[in-house]
């Protein structure tokens, strides 16, 4: 039976960055993917924020992956009007394919070294001895994969049913809220490169955000195909704006009602947390703390030292890089804007641009 030094159990940026880093320090890596294609189905709209690390990661991804940089975000008033546009640091904020973005990462992980199995689902730990020892699967090939350390990044769905709440890691009582994403063609009066935001009664939460991709497209997010197409129908500016528009395709999306809190201790002995399955939600924060997972494990094992206090390194080297700061999309205010009327928003939008709280967190301090 063939045995490894790391398994990764998912195949997202998390997942690929961990299988890349691991083999890079000599690991022998097999990353396991429940889907039989990397990036499918897709859940994100595929924004990269601007931190520290955006301009590194994106040099070593094909160039053909970006779909678009962002140079700026507008905010409209229900009446339309602009109230607010807020410039964005160069070659930092950018809208990449989500699915073609993740195989690029798995590409480099499998150069890198690491073996990578589709279509096989991870049902569990495997265990001696109450200790860690691999992962149960569902493939009849290979129903038990022994290993070192195993690296969970199998994203919020794994952390509310998986490995992370079975081995209590999770938020207590943490549940899930899903929505759809939709990419639509054939929108009125856009500016590629400018990230439109726009408040009013129109939207389910008050707010929304489109994610454009050229003048005449892009991708807009809803809690439900009621929200869109109560969009679809409105007379209001932003529903006359999005009259003609077409769905290219619909697909969904999940958030944990923790998204955002990051587990102090992602680890336990030979098990470590990356990416949604620690509470590090964004595409950046996956990719980072699924690097940090990987050099973490690779050397842990090197060093024949599995234990807690060993992977806790893993949890230092995200501090460090401040994958721990609180970075908010939405401020508080903004979220606070679901149930007003048009006319309520339109007299709420001074004080808040008095206030600074007409705000979303594109620009991330680590």
């Amino acid at each position: 039976m063939k045995e490894y030094d790391v398994i990764v159990v998912g195949a997202g940026p998390a997942g690929s960055s961990a299988a890349k880093a691991a083999s890079r320090h000599s690991a022998r890596v097999i990353m396991i993917e429940e889907h039989p294609v990397i990036g499918a189905p897709r859940h994100c709209p595929g924004r990269l924020h601007s931190s520290s690390f955006t301009r590194e990661i994106l040099d070593g991804i094909d160039p053909r992956v970006i779909v678009c940089e962002y140079r700026s975000r507008r905010y409209f008033a229900p009446s339309g009007k602009v109230v607010k546009e807020t410039p964005l640091p160069p070659g930092n904020v950018f809208q990449v394919q989500r699915d073609e973005f993740d195989r690029e990462l798995a590409r480099q992980a499998a150069r890198a070294g690491a073996e990578i199995v589709l279509n096989t689902r991870v049902t569990g730990l495997y265990k001696e001895k109450g200790l860690i020892r691999g992962v149960t699967t569902t493939s009849a090939d290979m129903p038990v994969v022994h290993a070192r350390v195993v690296i969970d990044a199998s994203g919020t769905k794994g952390r509310l049913s998986g490995i992370p709440r079975e081995e209590g890691l999770t938020m207590p009582g943490e549940t899930a809220f899903g929505g759809i994403l939709v990419e639509l063609v054939g929108i009125h009066d856009l500016e590629p490169g400018i990230i439109e935001t726009y408040l009013g009664e129109t939207f389910e939460i008050g707010i929304g955000v489109l994610w454009t991709k050229n003048q005449y497209s892009g991708l807009m997010g809803f809690r439900s195909m009621k929200g869109y197409h109560k969009l679809l129908s409105s007379d209001s500016f932003v529903g006359r704006k999005f009259k003609d528009a077409r769905p290219i395709q619909i697909f969904g999306n999940m958030v944990g009602s923790a998204a955002g809190i990051k587990l102090e201790k992602p680890v336990k002995p030979n098990l470590i947390l990356a990416g949604d399955a620690a509470g590090f939600t964004s595409i950046t924060h996956g990719i980072v703390s699924g690097r940090h997972a990987g050099e973490v494990a690779a050397v842990a094992v090197r060093e024949s030292d599995t234990s807690e206090t060993s992977l806790l390194r893993y949890v230092e080297k995200c501090r460090e890089s401040g994958l721990y700061k609180v970075t908010l999309s939405w401020s508080p205010r903004l979220v606070s804007l679901q149930g007003h009327s048009d006319a309520e928003i339109e007299a709420l939008i001074p004080e808040m641009l008095a206030h600074n709280e007409l705000h979303y967190g594109d620009v991330w301090d680590f």
